[in-house]
């Protein structure tokens, strides 16, 4: 069974109205230093078909894209000098963070996942396809019935 770990930056309405947290940063771990419990982990859903996964991965970009658009727009806020310009970037946050927020609601609701979470994703089966000929197609078609019928004996 592979395992693959979606990294999700922790993210909060509170963090981003007072200033963003860029990233997780990870304990090293060194001579005589204790090692970190391991953590536990909840299922909060199963997403079935690869269009459903992908959907899902779409999603999560998304909200990965949102929430990194508001941290560029926050700092280039933090640089700029004019006030009407600042006001007019503080009114773009405002609609961003309002969107992202709403964004994030959907996903709490839809998938049980929200920026605020870290989450690990197993992907328990995979369909890998090759390209093949149409001679070569109707070999492996022809295989599989005669295996199908094989294995109602």
């Amino acid at each position: 069974m592979k395992r693959t770990t979606l990294s999700v930056l922790s993210l909060s309405a509170v963090l981003l109205a007072a200033g963003f947290a860029v990233g997780q940063t990870t304990p090293k771990i060194g001579v005589g230093a204790a090692a970190p419990a391991q953590q536990k982990f909840a299922l909060v859903a199963t997403i079935k078909g690869a269009q459903a996964v992908r959907e899902f991965q779409n999603n999560v970009q998304v909200l990965q894209n949102q929430r990194q658009a508001l941290v560029d727009l926050e700092a280039a806020m933090n640089k700029e000098k004019d006030a009407k310009k600042k006001a007019k970037m503080k009114s773009d946050f405002d609609a961003q963070l309002a969107k992202l927020n709403e964004n994030n609601a959907l996903m709490a609701k839809t998938y049980g996942f929200s920026l605020t979470r870290n989450y690990t994703m197993e992907i328990e089966t995979a369909n890998i396809y090759i390209q093949v000929s149409d001679e070569e197609a109707a070999k492996i078609e022809q295989a599989v019935k005669a295996e199908q019928a094989k294995a109602k004996k």
